[in-house]
């Protein structure tokens, strides 16, 4: 073999690579997400059915929080990578390493954003068809697996994986997105859609967001205080 076929296989390999949809996806949407805070109104189907309120912040790799406006103080839920917290205010109730509820969240949402599949221990498996592609991702780290669709112009429109919600349920989340618009040059959904074990779980319609600048720390995820804050630019 030449050596110009021997570079041309080369590439024409690393093109078809499973991660080459993942990279696209990326490129697509206008590029990585170092950290991403997003301010939602809900329809909740499940446990706690009713309109809510909440400030989602998530970052690279699977760092996250989740603000629930309540009637009194708000209830906030931390995890750094490692430990989960739980605040009412800014007053501290509870600590648990390798927490797997929340854990479980971040995970899921770290998929959705795409940029942790390019990690090491992820092994991707893609199978095209004529609406888009769909990979198929397992974790080393946990077993868990995920399934996630492209579409035709590489933008993400489902992801399935294992969710624990407890004490509420634990099981099959599917969230679907649609509703693009461009924030800080980046394309995002601003509409999900939530299905847990087939049942309608929530309907989220993203109020204002916005994009990180840089990734921030474990510690910024260790009080609510500390949360990554950004101006929030969209109507």
């Amino acid at each position: 073999m030449t050596r110009a076929a021997a570079v041309a296989l080369v590439a024409f390999a690393a093109a078809c690579t499973p991660r080459a949809p993942v990279d696209r996806a990326i490129a697509a949407r206008g590029g990585s997400i170092p950290g991403i805070v997003r301010e939602s109104s809900v329809r909740v189907e499940q446990g706690f059915p009713g309109d809510w309120q909440w400030t989602t912040v998530a970052s690279f790799p699977d760092r996250y929080a989740w603000s629930i406006v309540t009637n009194d103080q708000p209830h906030h839920y931390l995890f750094d990578g490692t430990t989960v917290r739980a605040f009412i205010g800014e007053t501290q109730v509870a600590e648990a390493v390798g927490a797997a509820g929340l854990a479980t969240h971040a995970r899921f949402v770290a998929v959705a954003n795409l940029d942790m599949l390019r990690q090491p221990g992820v092994t991707i498996t893609m199978t095209p068809s004529a609406g888009g592609t769909q990979l198929d991702v397992t974790f080393a780290d946990t077993g868990a697996r995920y399934r996630v669709q492209l579409d035709t112009h590489d933008a993400v429109r489902r992801v399935e994986g294992p969710i624990d919600l407890s004490p509420v349920a634990k099981g099959t989340l599917v969230a679907t997105y649609d509703d693009d618009r461009t924030i800080d040059g980046r394309r995002l959904p601003f509409h999900i859609r939530y299905e847990l074990d087939g049942a309608a779980l929530a309907d989220e319609r993203v109020v204002r967001t916005c994009i990180l600048g840089t990734t921030p720390a474990a510690s910024a995820f260790a009080a609510p205080t500390s949360l990554p804050r950004c101006e929030l630019r969209s109507p």
